[in-house]
């Protein structure tokens, strides 16, 4: 510093009454009260005087408060400091969330580089290459007169090659890609690019996304090819990356994490990082095993049994516990027992059961409290109830969805529950039918709203949360009795479903979590191991709930 080389060293010339009263209010209280400026005054002031406290404090709200409205400011605060891991940060949130940023105020402010940086990223997540269009035009119109010599260097960053007819026409619709024109011939050029032939998807440049944290599915089942016999699967992948092709094409590169322990596994639960819970293996009766899974190892380690044998059943984890509830056994069609997993003692107790017996029911935690929806009662009926369900106390019976369902998925997201998918019982012609309704429940209010349902169905799929959208993954139709390997995502904001790919394979009965994975998995090609096949006659299932493709015809 500076003041290494002076003999007389001002100490308190710009020390302020406010940066005196932040520092001795926090170190008194350990506490931080106001707006967003006030945060970036106090980040800047513990910078500057070293008071690693209110520093500590700010870079956390910065790094997990992010919102689409805040998070310019704090690129612009990272840079400006060379706090680089939270300008890492802030760098992915914008290009995660950037049809949201666009939108906000702080977004024509952006330096020109800064912005062509964004558009340039192979991870600028987008529902199509259009958004990155809008973006682009919303800030050069911003100030057309002080950055038309910028939209050139703009509109090279847009992959034009990567829409599809429709959203070329909303392009031409611009006054600025009028033909003829620089800009325009800026967009022929670019299409002139596609190569020829069938492999031209391979040849394009794609976004490609690569999230930290990663979806895993394991187990499930699915046809053979004769489709006169099952296959259950003992496989478990991650999803390595995401890319976004021509138009709406979008496809999911999948990575092998392992196998299951013991035997190929269906009707299962799995619970938070990846902790197993029973389900069946082959024809035989629901195992009652438990396993927890470690991503550095690679390596399963089973737990204690679980008390009772259990399938098509849901499991949580709610302050340092596991709890599994309800769902079927080989002697009963429908439970309503309860049991907990304490860790610290590796057992297993009963708890409360539910208020009457279910099974294909689905089960979330939100705020402290476990929400339980759904599943088929004894008569086989599908149900619309919503249960908060409270391990010490009675169990309470909240508005119940608009539809009733069973086998469907169930994930929280911004506060709020949101279930899609499943079955339902049709009234007046007998059995089961596709449920392809989706609501979402907000706690404070009690209510239900209805959303886009589903393009496709997806019975007994699998579900997970990442980045803010919520992912559906294979299950089968019950009306043609199919499986299915297609992948949907819905994103809040837009309210839509979008297809992002396929699985390894088409599943029905497999689950889903997210994971952190070690980077050993992404950087280098996984080791294929082959794993025994076991292979179930379909006339074998015709006895359990919710029969799948196949079962019958």
């Amino acid at each position: 510093m500076k003041e290494t080389q002076q003999a007389n060293v001002p100490l308190c010339t710009q020390f302020t009454a406010a940066d005196l009263g932040l520092i001795t209010s926090f170190a008194y209280s350990g506490v931080l009260r106001g707006g967003w400026d006030y945060i970036f005054e106090a980040a800047q002031a513990a910078l500057q005087y070293q008071v690693s406290g209110i520093l500590d404090l700010c870079l956390d709200l910065f790094r997990y408060k992010l919102t689409p409205e805040t998070c310019l400011d704090v690129l612009s605060f990272a840079h400006a400091y060379g706090l680089h891991d939270l300008e890492n940060t802030a760098e992915k949130f914008i290009l995660n969330t950037f049809a949201l940023v666009m939108k906000t105020p702080k977004f024509l402010d952006l330096p020109v580089n800064q912005l062509v940086d964004f558009l340039s990223s192979d991870s600028l997540y987008i529902l199509n290459e259009l958004e990155a269009f809008e973006g682009a035009v919303r800030w050069l119109t911003a100030d057309w007169t002080g950055r038309m010599n910028c939209a050139e260097k703009m509109l090279h960053c847009i992959r034009f090659p990567l829409m599809s007819n429709r959203e070329l026409k909303q392009v031409r619709k611009e006054e600025m890609m009028a033909d003829p024109g620089r800009l325009y011939n800026l967009m022929v050029q670019s299409l002139a690019s596609i190569p020829p032939g069938p492999s031209k998807m391979e040849q394009l440049p794609c976004r490609v996304r690569y999230p930290e944290k990663v979806i895993v599915i394991s187990g499930g089942d699915t046809l053979t090819k004769n489709m006169a016999t099952r296959s259950p699967c003992q496989d478990f992948w991650f999803t390595h990356r995401f890319l976004n092709g021509i138009g709406l094409v979008k496809q999911v590169e999948w990575r092998r994490l392992g196998y299951l322990p013991e035997k190929p596994r269906f009707r299962h639960a799995v619970s938070q990082h990846l902790f197993l819970h029973c389900g069946f293996v082959s024809t035989e009766n629901p195992y009652s095993s438990f396993y927890r899974f470690d991503p550095l190892c690679g390596s399963w380690e089973r737990l204690a049994d679980m008390t009772n044998c259990r399938s098509y059943f849901p499991a949580v984890f709610l302050c340092g516990f596991f709890y599994a509830f309800g769902g079927s056994s080989n002697e009963v069609y429908c439970l309503d027992s309860v049991e907990c997993y304490e860790p610290q003692s590796n057992t297993w107790r009963p708890c409360a059961p539910l208020p009457t017996p279910v099974c294909g029911h689905a089960a979330c935690v939100l705020d402290g409290w476990i929400y339980i929806t759904g599943g088929s009662d004894g008569s086989c009926r599908c149900q619309s109830s919503l249960i908060r369900y409270c391990p010490d106390g009675p169990p309470l019976l909240l508005t119940p969805m608009q539809e009733e369902r069973a086998g469907h998925i169930m994930e929280v997201l911004d506060g709020r529950i949101y279930v899609a998918g499943g079955l339902r019982w049709r009234d007046g012609h007998g059995g089961y039918a596709d449920q392809l309704a989706c609501e979402v429940y907000s706690p404070d209010q009690d209510v239900w709203v209805r959303l886009r349902p589903l393009p496709q169905a997806h019975v007994i799929a699998a579900s997970a949360v990442l980045n803010g959208e919520l992912y559906v993954l294979g299950g089968y139709s019950h009306n043609t009795y199919r499986d299915t390997h297609l992948i949907h995502c819905y994103n809040p904001s837009h309210d839509r479903w979008v297809n992002l790919g396929t699985m390894p394979q088409a599943y029905a009965d497999l689950k889903a979590c997210i994971l952190e994975v070690p980077s050993s998995y992404r950087q280098s090609e996984p080791l294929i191991l082959d794993a025994p096949d076991l292979e179930v006659p379909t006339d074998a299932l015709l006895d359990m709930p919710y029969q799948n493709s196949g079962s019958s015809c």
